[in-house]
């Protein structure tokens, strides 16, 4: 496989970076995070109507369904770019995760609508485990928790179990309570989704939705690590900017071999974490038996590389780093949540061991 881009796929990666700049600001995320109870609040529908225009919202949708017909590499590279500038909005959920599973599991007219844009759908209760994010709830409802997004989807694809097992189901916005909760990263918008399991609802169960709920842990596993990629990019480069700005002993401060160095560590992370990320994706393209095992191996590289950059870059900026009105924690914060969700660096490493193992 290749571990870069083609020409085509570095094309398309550079027409989203440059819709990206123009449309999506720093002003834009700080005035999500300024404002955590507007859901409308550094938001901006011609900014989501410019990437749908370019066909990021249905990159994986097939062409008959509105969609562009390609692959999760395509994706990974475009939500790259979509975390160098922290775009608020969920584009890797969506066009990376969610629209493949519409393809399984829904109408033709929900999956035109989702790879258009014009319909977002959150995802939820992927990781099913003890205390993992459904709860059960009186007269057969359920609560799911951690939804990104909740507060705009116009519907939900959400994970639960049931009396033959796991099962999926998508429900309509109209069907559901949300309640926003708190995260590290306000841009992410959490909440918690109440909403009761029917027959009606349910697209997927038994051993057809333990499928598509690996499917769906993966895929959610190489969006999130393109996204931290991006994110620490975006942090390295607005850091490189700062040290040949801010003057020390007569000198810009990226003189200094100690500063070079620092940064430079985290480059070097970048460098190895990206690959691993694009191999991921690959795998999950041509339908790898090891697709699982890179998208581990992904998250746990690009977790430890978020944390390095912002641990680093805040380390170069000083003080000034700290304060609220410097942008760097507008991606910092981001960077650390994103490290935790989807399997930690090291719950990452520990199941790629398994996976390698066959368990």
């Amino acid at each position: 496989m290749r571990y870069s881009l083609s020409d085509d796929q570095a094309a398309l990666r550079d027409g989203a970076a440059e819709v990206l700049a123009g449309l999506c600001t720093p002003t834009d995320v700080r005035a999500v995070v300024e404002h955590p109870d507007d859901p409308t609040a550094g938001r901006s529908n011609e900014r989501w109507a410019a990437l749908a225009e370019l066909g990021a919202t249905g990159l994986a949708a097939p062409e008959d369904d509105g969609g562009l017909g390609l692959g999760m590499v395509e994706v990974a590279a475009v939500v790259m770019e979509a975390g160098k500038v922290a775009l608020p909005e969920p584009l890797g959920i969506h066009a990376g995760a969610v629209v493949p599973a519409l393809v399984a599991v829904a109408g033709a007219s929900i999956l035109s609508a989702a790879a258009s844009g014009e319909l977002l759908v959150a995802v939820g209760g992927i990781e099913l485990d003890a205390d993992g994010p459904v709860i059960e709830a009186a007269d057969g409802a359920v609560v799911t928790t951690r939804v990104s997004h909740a507060d705009r989807a116009g519907a939900f694809l959400l994970a639960t179990a049931d009396d033959d097992g796991a099962a999926v189901h998508l429900v309509p916005a109209s069907e559901v309570s949300v309640e926003m909760t708190p995260s590290l990263a306000a841009s992410r918008r959490l909440g918690a989704v109440s909403w009761t399991p029917t027959p009606a609802t349910r697209v997927a169960t038994g051993p057809d939705a333990a499928v598509l709920i690996d499917d769906l842990a993966t895929r959610l596993c190489v969006v999130t690590a393109a996204e931290l990629c991006g994110l620490a990019e975006g942090m390295l480069a607005m850091t490189a900017a700062y040290t040949a700005d801010r003057q020390q002993f007569g000198k810009a401060i990226g003189s200094f071999q100690s500063i070079k160095h620092l940064l430079a560590d985290v480059r070097i992370a970048l460098e190895f974490a990206r690959p691993a990320v694009l191999r991921a994706a690959w795998a999950i393209d041509v339908d790898d038996d090891l697709q699982a095992h890179d998208a581990a191996v992904a998250k746990s590289l690009a977790s430890d590389l978020a944390v390095l950059a912002a641990k680093t870059c805040l380390q170069v900026h000083g003080g000034i780093g700290y304060t609220w009105e410097h942008d760097l924690h507008l991606f910092g914060s981001r960077a650390r949540a994103l490290a935790a969700e989807h399997g930690s660096a090291a719950a990452s490493r520990a199941r790629a061991l398994r996976l390698s193992r066959g368990a």
